[in-house]
């Protein structure tokens, strides 16, 4: 009789773990070489096969990572009681594994999740990622992959010449390879390669948005969930070189070379700071952050201009995406009003000053709309009018009460069946869970959530409240 916990990959055989309420887990797998030493800023690389049979019952350590830029360092995830993407454990450089989740036998749907954090935090792993509870509400295998982040991951090397010419958006091309390695062995964990969705929540959106214009992942994934993330965020290579002499300065180095050495903390220190820590300034035009590179080889185009009708997308945005920037920023998040008026235009500053009394909820709601809710609307509109089918839905629940609202990330409360953290597993919540998480289990499995596709007369769906 075969054993279920011993499946055979392209690098060798795995044994996992049966998980308490039903379902295995492998975790650990390794799908590309460890990009430590020589091979740190570089692409990654197939791992080495091993003998015999490895444990995957560990689940490995997030990527290497430092403080948010974004957040702070005096407000971290970690600081938002409940959150269900709170606690990180171990990190290292060696990252590159992956993890997947089987609620039962296949052929099965596929999910590959790819974890959020402003490209500068996050992991494949529990608590962060639960793809236990994301295999369980969906019935699909479940796939999470670390990837490089911040500086590690999408540090832009490939100006420095012809020694670095590959060393470009190396986060996303991880990400490429975790999705050729799912191509390639999914079927093996009771997946069904020819039905693969990639899925992601923030940065991670943002990665599905780049995936999409990715060669390296083309014919990996049949289908894409974006929440909370477009194809709108990437940046030139002039923006990106100029941060990464801005590193090398900080470091002290003349060359990319002397990065090869570095410990790894003292870039994780100093790339806080050629980055822009402000979420209005470092995605409005001219800021600068960690992400995509618009190179020209790994992303040979923004992603925003490349149509992709074959693929059928879920477009989820919250409806106060902003509201935990502003509540955790506090003064930081807070501009004077001659500096909201430069940042809005002063047509759009009217506008939105009359509707909201405080200059900080103003803000809030400016940069929700032009950072999530116009661009989220226009990408399924764009996808719909190039020939593909754009399914668009608003998330308004408020799991942790009406001071932050739907917040970003509030949906994860949701998809990670994490509401009793929070205390909001309350019937009504409940059924928005099961309502948001069986349209993604839809969506996986056939392409179609329960609703129309977008149209600008209106069919949007929407979670848990009103959109207004």
């Amino acid at each position: 009789m075969t054993d279920p916990l011993l499946v055979d990959t392209t690098s060798g055989t795995v044994r996992g773990r049966a998980l308490p309420g039903g379902g295995r887990c492998f975790a650990g797998i390794p799908f590309a070489a460890p990009p430590v030493g020589e091979l740190r800023f570089r692409p990654p690389r197939p791992p080495e096969p091993w003998p015999g049979v490895r444990d995957a019952g560990r689940f490995p350590a997030a990527p290497a990572q430092g403080v948010s830029a974004l957040m702070g360092a005096e407000n971290t995830r970690s600081d938002f009681p409940g959150f269900p993407t709170a606690s990180l454990g171990e990190t290292a450089e060696d990252c590159l594994y992956l993890n997947v989740w089987t609620p039962g036998d296949g052929p099965r749907p596929v999910i590959v999740w790819i974890y959020g954090g402003g490209f500068e935090a996050g992991s494949a792993s529990p608590p962060y990622t639960d793809g236990a509870a994301l295999a369980r509400g969906t019935g699909a295998v479940v796939v999470a992959a670390n990837y490089r982040l911040g500086a590690l991951g999408y540090l832009h090397l490939a100006g420095f010449g012809a020694d670095w010419a590959g060393s470009a958006n190396l986060g996303l091309q991880d990400q490429a390879a975790a999705l050729r390695w799912v191509r390639d062995n999914i079927a093996a964990f009771g997946g069904d390669p020819g039905n693969v969705t990639v899925a992601g929540q923030s940065a991670g959106a943002f990665s599905v948005g780049a995936l999409l214009a990715t060669p390296a992942a083309a014919g990996t994934f049949h289908k894409a969930i974006l929440q909370s993330g477009t194809t709108s965020r990437s940046f030139s290579t002039a923006t990106a070189t100029a941060m990464a002499e801005d590193l090398l300065t900080a470091l002290g180095l003349d060359d990319p070379d002397g990065l090869r050495t570095v410990p790894v903390d003292r870039i994780l220190a100093a790339q806080v700071d050629v980055v822009d820590g402000d979420i209005g300034r470092r995605n409005l035009p001219g800021g600068r952050a960690w992400g995509a590179v618009v190179d020209g080889e790994v992303l040979p185009a923004a992603p925003d201009s490349v149509a992709v009708p074959e693929i059928p997308l879920l477009i989820g945005v919250n409806r106060d995406e902003v509201r935990l920037f502003q509540v955790l920023g506090g003064d930081r998040f807070r501009l004077a009003e001659d500096e909201l008026r430069a940042e809005m235009g002063a047509e759009l500053f009217a506008a939105y000053r009359a509707r909201e009394h405080d200059p900080a909820a103003a803000r809030g709601a400016f940069l929700t709309d032009v950072l999530y809710r116009i661009p989220a609307a226009r990408l399924a509109r764009e996808h719909v009018e190039a020939g593909g089918r754009a399914y668009h839905y608003v998330f308004c629940d408020e799991p942790c009460g009406p001071q932050l609202g739907a917040f970003h990330g509030a949906e994860l409360l949701h998809v990670f069946d994490k509401l009793a953290l929070v205390g909001a597993d309350t019937p009504e919540r409940l059924a928005v869970r099961d309502a948001l998480v069986g349209a993604w289990s839809a969506f996986a499995a056939t392409g179609d959530p329960g609703w129309p596709v977008y149209s600008a007369e209106g069919s949007s769906r929407v979670f848990g409240g009103s959109a207004v």
